[in-house]
């Protein structure tokens, strides 16, 4: 996980907060889709600024979320030294989305105008028509089939629009007063629109001037209900699989760390080691003569580093494994050394510093194991494939496993060397080919570990499984997330954000094979439990529907089970199963509208039923027992129901 906004992988998500979610904001506060009886549409959103001559359009790139309110401020990078400030406010008043914008120029701009744009999939919308409705009467358009010879096929003022597609799709729109809106077809990078772009003003921007726009949006239509057809077959074991963990690793003094080991059946942890504050100086000249009282008083200089230690302690005493990783190095063992610990990318270890590094990790984990009983299962560089703080080759990563694996040994540490902990499950396995050439370095190596932010192809994620097998080693999820930015505004805080996260889930299961996942997090970092702190001092914690999708793989799939063969007819709907001993668990994830589920190929027994939606956190239901081993179900929309003879 990066500790900094370098990289965006995927829209994320944050949703109104409402009984049901009818919009996606991103991180930018561009609306991403929107959510009609269960069914998601792409229909995108944005504020655009084109230049005069229409050859750029600038939009937002990124906005700041003030608190859990649909409330977003941001700027527009205009041109080089000249932006626009916007505020929005984003609502939802009788089954409409509303969006509350202004546009401020904070210099000169020499503008077409400011749009407020609105695009749909042309796919959707092909052969039906556009109309804006004026006061005068309604203009219409049937969308084209072909590019039209200008910039827009449509163009007139109204006080809204309706756009009409396939599946009776009508996206409707409402101005606070009448507006110019140009009807486009547009091919871009991001894929092939017809834009609706609905003007604030005209021509060139003066610095200061605000400009504004309430618009009204609601899509109605036919939802996706095609039903799933899933089948199981009991005698294919597919894989071991150990269990379902998270990390701990940031915000770990939050009182949600406690409750996620109080109220999940945890299989797996990771912690950081923060080595840049527990050696910010180097403690002596002598790499092979610790100065143990140093390193003892770090952890009065440094509180957090007794916080890292006693979780690791924790996470032991309950008899989880658990893996330890480093972010940053201290300073003096880069090339680039400065005065003080800081956190910034792709810096190199001085290969001359490398006796002394392996003392300080040697000594932060010998220190650990004596004074608090913590001794990790493993240890990595987090990332370091692509330098969210050490960038290691894939040759260096070789050369540090064989370097840490041999310095442990020598310690006497049970410890050992996770191999990779890539970020990005897409073809990152060949960072870790050079290591698993190398049969000195396998020696040292327990496990294989990799990050799934940004999701991957069935094929990526199978090379991962295949590194693994070819190997005989686990493979491990490491950090288990769908958005590596994310935290930027809490857009994970939603009901659609755990949706993806159940897809990811379910895909991981059925491609990558692990035989562990770690979720990002198990703590108030990327949180499943809202924490709000009371008046008298007190936390008031509240588990939000991501606990409770999370729980349903923790605590309902058997730990140390295998996996079975599974198949499913519908891409909305993916079934996973998984038995030990007599213990049978399947997850059904339904990612799409309500629809008819047909699961075949059960053993005859009684199956407990769990379901969690929009509008039920792990709810038991009344229990299922098959016909002639088939079950046929409606399954909720939007939803992830667990069948499982495990006992409440």
């Amino acid at each position: 996980m990066r500790p900094f906004n370098s990289l965006a992988v995927l829209l994320a998500a944050c949703v109104m907060s409402s009984a049901a979610e009818r919009a996606v904001i991103d991180r930018a506060g561009r609306l991403s889709s929107m959510i009609f009886d269960g069914d998601e549409l792409a229909v995108r959103g944005r504020i655009e600024i084109p230049s005069a001559d229409w050859n750029r359009i600038a939009t937002p790139a990124a906005a700041r979320r003030m608190g859990d309110t649909g409330n977003w401020q941001g700027s527009i990078a205009f041109e080089q030294g000249k932006t626009a400030s916007f505020r929005e406010t984003v609502t939802e008043e009788a089954g409409r989305l509303w969006l509350a914008l202004e546009v401020t120029a904070d210099a000169a701009l020499d503008s077409a105008g400011v749009y407020y744009t609105v695009e749909v999939p042309r796919a959707e919308f092909a052969g039906g028509q556009a109309a804006v409705r004026a006061a005068s009467g309604t203009e219409t358009a049937a969308f084209p089939s072909v590019k039209p010879a200008g910039r827009d096929f449509l163009r007139a003022e109204g006080s809204g629009f309706v756009l009409s597609g396939s599946r009776n799709l009508r996206l409707t729109a409402e101005f606070d007063s009448p507006r110019q809106v140009a009807l486009a077809d547009r091919w871009e990078r991001s894929g092939h629109t017809f834009a609706a772009l609905i003007q604030l003003h005209a021509g060139p921007l003066p610095p200061g001037k605000t400009v504004s726009l309430k618009l009204g949006l609601s899509l109605a239509g036919d939802p996706d209900t095609t039903p799933a057809r899933l089948t199981l077959d009991p005698a294919v074991r597919r894989y071991k699989f150990h269990g379902i963990g998270g990390n701990y690793c940031f915000n770990i003094e939050s009182p949600v760390t406690q409750y996620t080991l109080d109220n999940l059946k945890v299989a797996w942890g990771r912690t950081e080691m923060s080595l840049s504050y527990w050696e910010p100086e180097n403690d002596n000249e002598s790499p092979d003569v610790p100065n143990w009282d140093y390193f003892r008083k770090r952890l009065d200089a440094y509180p957090r580093l007794r916080l890292e230690m006693e979780m690791g302690r924790k996470l032991q005493d309950k008899g989880i494994p658990y893996i330890t990783s480093i972010w940053a190095v201290p300073e003096w063992a880069y090339t680039d050394p400065g005065p003080k610990p800081q956190r910034r990318g792709r810096r190199r270890i001085a290969p001359d510093k490398w006796d002394e590094l392996l003392e300080s990790i040697g000594t932060y984990l010998l220190f650990a194991k004596r004074e608090f009983g913590a001794e990790p299962d493993m240890f990595s560089f987090n990332e370091a494939n692509i330098g969210v703080d050490v960038l290691l080759t894939p040759e260096e990563h070789r050369d540090s496993i064989k370097r840490l694996g041999a310095h442990f040994e020598k310690l006497g540490l049970k410890t050992k060397l996770l191999l990779g902990d890539a970020t990005g499950p897409q073809g990152t396995h060949v960072w870790a080919l050079a290591a698993a050439a190398d049969p000195e370095a396998m020696r040292y190596v327990r496990a294989v570990g990799f990050h799934s932010w940004g999701g991957a192809t069935p094929e990526q994620y199978k090379a991962w499984g295949d590194l693994a097998e070819w190997l005989q080693l686990p493979l491990l999820v490491t950090e288990l997330g769908y958005d590596a930015a994310a935290y930027n505004n809490r857009v994970y805080d939603s009901f659609h954000y755990g949706i993806q996260e159940v897809r990811m889930y379910q895909e991981l299961l059925l491609h990558a094979r692990p035989q562990g996942t770690h979720q990002w997090e198990f703590t108030a970092d990327y949180g499943i439990v809202r924490a709000q702190r009371r008046q008298d001092g007190g936390v008031d914690l509240t588990p939000t529907s991501r606990f409770w999708f999370v729980k349903h793989f923790t605590d309902l799939t058997p730990h140390n089970s295998e996996a079975l063969a599974t198949t499913s007819d519908n891409p909305n709907v993916l079934l996973t199963a998984f038995v030990q001993g007599p213990v049978y668990t399947l997850h059904v994830a339904n990612t799409g509208a309500a629809r008819q589920v047909t699961l075949t190929g059960l053993p005859a027994v009684e199956f407990r039923a769990v379901r969690t939606s929009e509008n039920e956190n792990f709810a038991e239901l009344p229990a299922l027992r098959p016909t002639n081993g088939s079950l046929r179900f409606e399954i909720p929309a939007r939803s992830l129901l667990t069948l499982t003879t495990m006992k409440p």
